[in-house]
């Protein structure tokens, strides 16, 4: 007998094993070929993710068939058991790829591509997990000739008690994100507005659990719960007429100065700063409003219209600079003055 015989036979290994261990040796070496090729619109977030998915998956699989070496007379079942959640994962993760390329949308947002989930992605994704896992759970318990569990009704129980307990943390998120897959009122690539939470943002991604967006001034990505963002009250700013969206600016001038004098400067500042930010529409008239005359100035607003909602910011720094500029050489001044009237009143007493 040969030594890779002895070997073999102290670990209980014979040619079935080596092939899934090699298996999941090479899985681990080319997880990040492999995820990129399957998802090849994937978020930088997203895609690191899955790669770990894979890997740890990979890690843990190698590790259970290394520890065959002390658990001899169990060798047969820990590879089969590593096979049945290797071929799990892998049938999910390779059906997800299909559903997604079947059913998803790809979007351009700020100018780069995403593969967006839809409701019916999302769907038809939780209903081949659940078959997955529950098909996994069956023959991994065969595997280790535990059916009895199947008749014990303590197991089920617990299950469905584990369940029940925590419904209100997945439950909620699940359907309001099926929600908001369905409805298509908010999708990837809209720009939204929630005040409750102090947000304006891209929305990059909708999953069954949470939703991705990316804040719109510092480019950081926020990640919320689809309950607490579907609960509160959502602009779509993206939702606008083809011309583009409407935004403002205000500005408080002194009495001193005319109306013509105001307008004209303003319009001037429009006109600059089109020149300067091209997503500003310039086919679009401005309006110029009268909104408030108040103690020390009289509230003058510019009307100007964003076509491309990517650039909101953008637009409203470039209109505050050409107002400065052309304020300064108009020489119409932009601070509120601070005004005081000196009332004039007789005192009339009686001796």
């Amino acid at each position: 007998m040969d030594k890779l015989q002895k070997i073999d036979i102290m670990l209980g290994f014979g040619g079935f094993e080596y092939v899934v261990l090699l298996i999941n040796v090479l899985l681990f070496l080319f997880s990040r070929r492999i995820v990129g090729s399957t998802y090849r619109s994937l978020d930088e977030n997203s895609f690191t993710a899955r790669l770990w998915v894979l890997r740890v998956i990979s890690l843990v699989l190698i590790a259970l068939y290394l520890s065959a070496a002390f658990f001899t007379e169990h060798a047969r079942q820990i590879s089969e058991t590593g096979l049945v959640i290797l071929l799990a994962y892998l049938s999910v993760h390779f059906s997800q790829v299909f559903l997604l390329n079947r059913y998803g949308r790809l979007k351009e947002i700020d100018g780069v591509e995403y593969r967006s989930e839809t409701y019916q992605s999302e769907i038809f994704g939780l209903i081949i997990f659940l078959v997955a896992a529950i098909t996994a759970f069956l023959v991994i318990i065969n595997i280790w000739g535990m059916t009895s569990w199947l008749q014990a009704t303590s197991v089920l129980g617990g299950l469905l008690v584990v369940l029940f307990s925590t419904k209100d943390v997945w439950v909620p998120d699940n359907i309001n994100g099926l929600i908001l897959l369905y409805n298509r009122d908010v999708e990837p690539g809209c720009v939204v507005k929630v005040d409750e939470h102090q947000l304006m943002a891209i929305v990059l991604k909708i999953s069954l659990t949470q939703i991705t967006l990316r804040d719109l001034a510092h480019r950081y990505l926020i990640l919320m719960p689809n309950s607490r963002f579907r609960n509160s009250k959502i602009e779509v700013l993206s939702a606008a007429p083809a011309s583009g969206l409407e935004q403002y600016v205000d500005f408080n001038i002194g009495y001193s100065v005319s109306g013509d004098q105001v307008e004209a400067m303003l319009l001037k500042v429009w006109e600059t700063a089109t020149e300067n930010e091209k997503c500003l529409n310039a086919e679009k008239t401005p309006r110029i409003r009268l909104v408030n005359t108040g103690d020390h100035a009289v509230v003058w607003r510019l009307y100007y219209t964003v076509a491309n909602v990517y650039r909101l910011f953008e637009a409203k720094f470039a209109i505050n600079h050409a107002a400065f500029n052309v304020s300064t050489k108009m020489g119409v001044a932009l601070q509120t003055p601070l005004t005081h009237e000196v009332l004039s009143y007789e005192l009339n007493t009686k001796k």
